[in-house]
């Protein structure tokens, strides 16, 4: 439906005009229901959202035809109207109007506009509106819209297009998903993205790529998006901001630049981001866990000292209790662990053969490639 419509022969009236039509509505419904679009096609940017609430509700208790040309029209400019002010109800608006039994065929149809222009169907731009209304008005973050995705922002990264540089971020959900997105959609500066959860309005191009439209703080938690699980930190690039986490599944995720201080040896809760193509898999950290309950939590294996050379500082194990599968490759039955790694400064000096220790163990990725069995922690057995 074309914005001119209607327009052509007919004179856009006052605001005088437009009052002295609404008092005698009665008599001619459909002159004033004419009268009230176009006063509000020229004016509804500027009239201010209790003028543009009240002129549509007035239209709505007029007696019109449904479905017709000036209910379509009307319609159309609810959607402007709902684009320009916040405080507009739209889904109320769309019940009362009879949406979308009262569309019309053309309603369903893109328009070709003077110039050869294709334009939006009524139907896509309402659909696209009330999907960004709901966007911007989520009750305490509950639930999932159609068309929006919760994401997560895992980093912003810059790169230069058409000359300029400009700022991205690679966002993740739940599903795998990955997109890209450019900084100016966020509701944040650029360096306050990442590590945040957001509502992604997502569109479809012809050729099957998604995009972000609309961009908005999520008020859900991660905790509501992504499972979470506990990790253990292994290592810290403090050049890079990057800390080393292992999940009981043996799976390595990094935590960049988390917002909260980690050191190696923490326990920590947090959601994994795995895209479903890029292998850099990220931790979202949540909390970190009390040293004892991450131990619990993550699991440990119980294991004989088969070996041990305090002179090189190392020894020899073998499980003894049964060894879980992972995705990363087999854990071995026995192993060399350093005597670095166990904690009780007395058990470090007295362990010898045949002592029952338990292991704080998951597979590591060697510097040829494979992952092999990595002892991070040693504590005496029960």
């Amino acid at each position: 439906m074309n914005d001119n419509v209607m327009n052509d022969s007919q004179t856009i009236i006052s605001w005088d005009d437009l009052i002295a039509s609404l008092e005698t509505a009665a008599a001619h419904p459909t002159d004033t229901a004419w009268n009230i679009f176009r006063y509000m096609q020229k004016n509804y940017k500027t009239m201010g959202s209790q003028q543009a609430r009240t002129l549509l509700a007035t239209y709505m208790k007029l007696p019109m035809e449904r479905p017709s040309l000036i209910h379509s029209c009307m319609l159309g400019i609810a959607v402007k109207v709902s684009a320009e002010y916040q405080d507009f109800r739209l889904p109320q608006f769309l019940q009362l109007w009879g949406y979308d039994k009262n569309l019309r065929s053309e309603d369903m149809q893109k328009q070709k506009g003077k110039d050869g222009k294709m334009f939006l169907a009524l139907k896509e731009r309402v659909d696209r509106q009330l999907q960004s209304y709901m966007l911007h008005h989520q009750e305490n973050g509950a639930g999932e819209i159609d068309g929006v995705k919760t994401m997560y922002g895992v980093k912003v990264f810059e790169t230069a297009v058409g000359g300029k540089r400009r700022y991205f971020a690679k966002l993740v959900a739940a599903d795998g998903m990955e997109l890209p997105a450019d900084s100016h959609l966020f509701p944040c500066k650029p360096w306050e993205i990442q590590g945040r959860l957001y509502d992604v309005s997502l569109r479809k191009s012809q050729q099957g790529n998604y995009r972000a439209e609309e961009i908005v703080a999520s008020k859900r938690t991660l905790e509501d998006v992504f499972p979470t699980i506990v990790g253990y930190v292994e290592g810290v690039d403090e050049g890079h901001g990057h800390y080393h986490v292992y999940d009981p599944l043996s799976r390595h995720f990094v935590a960049e630049k988390p917002r909260m201080m980690l050191k190696t040896g923490d326990f920590v809760m947090f959601a994994p981001i795995i895209p479903a193509e890029d292998r850099f898999k990220s931790a979202a950290v949540i909390k970190v866990m009390p040293h004892d309950a991450g131990l619990e939590t993550f699991g440990m294996y119980t294991a004989n000292v088969s070996y041990v050379n305090k002179a090189d500082g190392f020894f020899r194990y073998r499980i003894t209790s049964p060894i879980a599968a992972t995705p990363e490759g087999i854990v071995t039955e026995e192993g060399f662990a350093s005597l670095v790694n166990v904690s009780d400064n007395a058990l470090r000096c007295s362990l010898s053969v045949g002592d029952t220790v338990r292991l704080l163990l998951f597979l590591k990725r060697g510097k040829d490639g494979p992952k092999r069995n990595h002892v991070a922690e040693v504590l005496a057995g029960v």
